[in-house]
């Protein structure tokens, strides 16, 4: 592919440290990797055997890592529209069936195809490199994932208390569904990880637990879940294990949380369970707009930096984006009545680049710009973003943190002029070279029509798109285990 220069740019975030932060500086890309990071002087006096094959002026452009979204859904875009019927998010595992199986149940092959591009193409447009998908029909998701040309983190989604029309695979099948995508797909060098993800502890028996533990052992790569989400589900775990000295003492005693674990939200941990979580090594990943809407919370991010867990950012569905979820972390830490406020200015720039890279084991690839690393960068045109002012050069000397203040402040809704990922150019001036985006678009808003019009057929007859395999919040022992097979 030869060397491309991002040239002389007005700013180039090369990271969430202040001392990264420079103007007139140049970025050079071999390949599929970072090759040199300094002056445009330097560059030609350090590599004057290579020419150069694609010159962007980013004179009037900011320069930064693309975003790694560390937790998302990309095909449950069309999932809010079930707030139509009755629901009740302060007991949600008794509204599973019609806020969350129903929209999933009703996706087929070509309906999930097309609205993971739309998101990934929404992910891509607002500066997101990395995502990762926790989805059904994965081989599905992987081949729309690829297309698009994102960086993935494929997580087959496996539960064992429910079943969809769409994805009807019994808990034995959900594994091996699991390991046939980590023997086919996993290959971080190559944009692609899979990770091995139980939906939730309350909808997952131990058994299917244990296995999953041992595949992400196995393969070693992550394993991840959605974890203390929801006040109800929280304070139901932990009545059903009471003896156990609540639900999160005895899920510790079990061994779920790792180093190589990566727990979704974590919205309702306390203090003492986010100083065990600590002592793990395992990662939370931080979706304040998903906690603020639906789960009515909002995670303990400032006390759990305090105490050195790794927290990435995640916008967790597919219309949303990084960006917006780094202004919503900056806001609410802000306003959350706890002991422990406000987080250091650079705090969500590095949760949704290096955060959510360390989580699943990529920040040597990828989350900075660093000579060596891939080459996942994208471009703002200030020019064209009037809402990033008052961003200025003079800050470099004044106050460098405080420019990640001013970005992350006003950054909800930036679009990339340039994306790129692994060195290839996916979108330029502001336009994607090779995705149809108002093809998928449109397509996925005539999904959306149909989905809401047969969600509200299925809702006349009480019926659904999914069915019900034994109760949540069960253990083993209380199973009929004739039912799972």
């Amino acid at each position: 592919m030869g060397v491309t220069l991002f040239k002389n740019c007005k700013f180039l975030f090369a990271g969430a440290d202040p001392k990264s932060v420079s103007t007139s500086h140049s970025v050079a890309v071999e390949d599929d990797r970072i090759l040199f990071l300094g002056t445009e002087k330097e560059y030609y006096e350090q590599h004057p055997e290579k020419s150069l094959s694609t010159v962007i002026d980013c004179t009037d452009k900011l320069v930064m890592p693309g975003l790694v979204d560390g937790h998302n859904h990309l095909c449950n875009t069309l999932m809010n529209i079930s707030r139509a019927f009755p629901f009740d998010y302060s007991h949600i595992s008794d509204h599973m069936l019609t806020t969350i199986h129903d929209p999933y149940g009703w996706l087929t092959p070509e309906s999930l195809y097309d609205i993971t591009m739309t998101s990934a193409i929404n992910a891509l447009k607002h500066g997101t490199t990395t995502v990762e998908n926790s989805t059904i029909l994965p081989d599905t998701a992987y081949e729309a994932m690829d297309t698009s040309g994102i960086r993935g983190i494929l997580a087959p989604q496996m539960a064992s208390s429910f079943r969809l029309d769409s994805d009807p695979l019994n808990w034995k099948q959900a594994l091996e569904k699991t390991k046939s995508c980590i023997e086919h797909y996993h290959n971080p060098k190559r944009r692609m990880s899979v990770a091995v993800h139980i939906h939730d502890l309350w909808d997952c028996m131990e058994k299917l637990m244990d296995g999953a533990l041992e595949l992400a052992e196995q393969y070693d790569t992550r394993f991840v879940t959605h974890f203390w989400e929801f006040q109800n589900a929280a304070e139901r775990a932990d009545e059903m294990w009471r003896d156990d000295g609540g639900a999160f003492s005895h899920y510790m005693k079990k061994g779920l949380i790792t180093s190589r674990s990566v727990l979704f939200h974590g919205s309702m941990l306390r203090e003492p369970e986010i100083e065990a979580i600590a002592g793990t090594g395992a990662s939370i990943i931080h979706n304040p707009d998903i906690n603020g809407t639906n789960c009515g919370n909002c995670a303990y991010v400032p006390y759990m930096l305090k105490k050195g867990i790794n927290v990435g950012l995640g916008s967790d569905y597919g219309s949303l984006d990084a960006m917006s979820a780094m202004k919503l972390m900056l806001i609410v830490h802000n306003i959350m009545p706890r002991a422990e406020r406000v987080l250091p200015y650079q705090a969500p720039f590095y949760a949704a680049t290096m955060g959510s890279a360390r989580a699943y084991g990529l920040d040597q690839e990828i989350g900075s710009i660093e000579p060596g690393k891939k080459a996942d960068i994208i471009t703002i045109d200030l020019k064209k973003a009037p809402h990033l002012l008052p961003l200025c050069t003079s800050l470099l000397e004044a106050s460098p943190e405080l420019l990640y203040f001013l970005f992350t402040r006003n950054c909800a809704g930036t679009t990339t002029s340039e994306t790129m990922v692994d060195g290839k150019f996916l979108r330029r001036d502001g336009e994607f070279l090779d995705l149809d985006e108002e093809k998928f678009v449109k397509k996925t808003f005539d999904w959306a029509e149909r989905c809401m019009t047969d969600l509200m057929e299925k809702h006349r007859f009480g019926e659904h798109y999914a069915r019900i395999i034994h109760p949540d919040f069960m253990k083993d022992g209380d199973i009929t285990w004739d039912v799972l097979n």
